[in-house]
């Protein structure tokens, strides 16, 4: 089973792994924030849908964008990171969809990488201080790493990233410490609070072939969580007193995880992870886990709009707090509109 994942798995990765600063240099022009896109998401889309039922919040263009990564922060404010083509490059770029539903481009991170699957940005998430943090894969020098975004659009990389091979996801602990998995290196570094970031923990849990450590979630007290794509499983590392990683294990595992790639905890300690080949294996494409027995449920069964998730993360409010924002990365929208490239929410248990 894990060379038919792998299979699935190549697709993203042939070349993913160019040297960082190799001699690409379309990647060197400045951070710019662009507010020259705007759309207006339809109010029905904003409605709160039935259990299990997806709904468009977000539709762009197949075969131009690609987004992957999301966040939203306390605000209700949405921020979707998306890789758009322009003159055969990929421009990475986070869009923000207002409560209102108007879309516009919040920050551009690189003005143009080369078009690979998982060239751009793979990553979102906030810092319990407000700040974003997005996980850019640009395999540039000047913009390869994980940067630090702050309300007003002012980025700046964090100190040491840019010797991770594909940053991926992240997550914030309690603490304000963030974990960014290395999904080319089976590995998570930490980047501890106003210090540079350093390997954190690399193990044969979090190694593949392919894409190893991808989604990350954390569970306070001191429980991380990471998904390895590849082998189809999730595991556990505790967090030592000292910060420390401890030895991992795996909690669930099995077809349901085929292609697993973003995960999230909600405030119960549930996992919710997206299945990025779900159309391939004709699994669900959304599903929730108990950590605690590693049963495996699906929480959707409505298969159509989805196309490749990557992504999800949690609602916020007291309207919204059960619903799940899903990302579709659209890899192969032809005769799909219903599953174009954009974000899906689905409501949860």
């Amino acid at each position: 089973m894990r060379n038919q994942v792998s299979t699935v798995i190549v697709v993203f990765i042939l070349s993913l792994l160019p040297v960082v600063g190799s001699g690409q240099t379309a990647s060197t022009r400045s951070i710019t924030r662009d507010s020259a896109r705007s759309l207006v998401i339809p109010p029905a889309a904003r409605q709160r849908p039935l259990a299990g039922q997806p709904v468009s919040v977000l539709t762009l263009r197949p075969l131009i964008d690609m987004p992957e990564g999301i966040a939203i922060d306390n605000r209700g404010h949405i921020f979707v990171g998306n890789r758009r083509l322009e003159n055969d490059l990929r421009v990475s770029e986070i869009l923000e969809i207002a409560n209102d539903g108007s879309v516009t481009t919040f920050v551009t991170l690189d003005r143009g990488a080369a078009d690979d699957f998982a060239t751009g940005i793979l990553g979102l998430a906030f810092g319990p201080n407000g700040d974003l943090y997005a996980a850019l894969a640009s395999f540039n020098a000047r913009t390869h790493g994980v940067w630090r975004i702050s309300r007003d659009g002012d980025a700046e990389r964090l100190p040491g990233s840019r010797r991770m091979v594909l940053p991926d996801a992240l997550v914030s602990d309690a603490k304000g410490n963030l974990y960014v998995t290395d999904a080319g290196d089976g590995a998570v570094w930490r980047f501890p609070r106003g210090g540079p970031g350093k390997l954190w923990i690399r193990h044969a849990l979090l190694e593949a072939p392919g894409i190893g450590a991808n989604g990350i979630a954390f569970v306070p007290p001191r429980d991380l969580y990471v998904a390895n794509t590849d082998q189809a499983l999730i595991a556990r590392i505790r967090i030592g007193k000292d910060g420390s990683a401890m030895e991992p294990e795996v909690v669930a595992a099995g077809t349901e995880l085929l292609t697993v790639d973003g995960i999230v905890a909600d405030h119960t300690g549930i996992l919710h992870a997206v299945i990025a080949g779900a159309s391939f294996f004709g699994i669900a494409p959304l599903v929730r886990i108990d950590p605690a027995t590693g049963k495996v449920e699906p929480s959707t069964t409505e298969f159509d709009a989805f196309d490749f998730p990557t992504s999800l993360a949690l609602g916020q409010g007291p309207l919204d707090h059960k619903s799940v924002h899903v990302v579709n990365s659209g890899i192969f929208p032809e005769g799909r509109p219903e599953a174009a490239p954009g974000v899906v929410r689905v409501r949860v248990k």
